[in-house]
């Protein structure tokens, strides 16, 4: 069980991107009417009726709901990222895959959502966060493993010298 405090942190990145969109849509009538005429979309047709009429009601329950996430992303962001920190053998390990997983989210969710343009110098920069943090957890593996075995040693020593 390795991965339970990069994921714990992985999915406070998450949270974090996910309250962002919240404060987005809550604070942003043109954000919470874009994905509302979305949605609303969606379902007109998946269920064969016309919703269109009704984006404007749907937008000023979607900025409510913004709202609401704000708290609720934001909370749960906090809990996940302390355990994660609980978790994971070094609060740098933690915050790195915290603030990757982030940017990754927020940028995805800016793709899909919002139709934003993700340039090749970003796809890059993302690239290389991935890869940093690939070898700062494989560093920290190494590190508790060696600070395992030093603390085994120093046992043995303790209880010879008792003897």
């Amino acid at each position: 069980m390795i991965l339970r405090g990069p994921l714990c942190a992985s999915q406070a990145g998450c949270c974090a991107a996910l309250a962002s969109l919240s404060a987005k849509i809550a604070t942003s009538y043109d954000a919470a009417s874009a994905i509302t005429t979305k949605l609303i979309a969606i379902i007109s047709i998946l269920v064969n009726l016309d919703f269109l009429p009704y984006v404007e009601k749907g937008t000023v329950c979607a900025r409510l709901l913004g709202i609401a996430g704000i708290f609720l992303f934001n909370t749960l962001m906090w809990v996940l990222f302390t355990k994660s920190m609980h978790l994971c053998s070094s609060t740098l390990e933690a915050s790195a895959f915290n603030i990757a997983s982030n940017f990754i989210f927020t940028a995805v969710i800016g793709k899909v959502l919002f139709e934003e343009h993700l340039s090749l110098q970003w796809c890059l920069g993302s690239t290389l966060m991935v890869l940093g943090l690939a070898i700062l957890h494989q560093g920290g593996s190494q590190s508790d493993n060696d600070l395992k075995s030093k603390r085994s040693q120093h046992e043995k020593d303790v209880k010879l010298k008792k003897t």
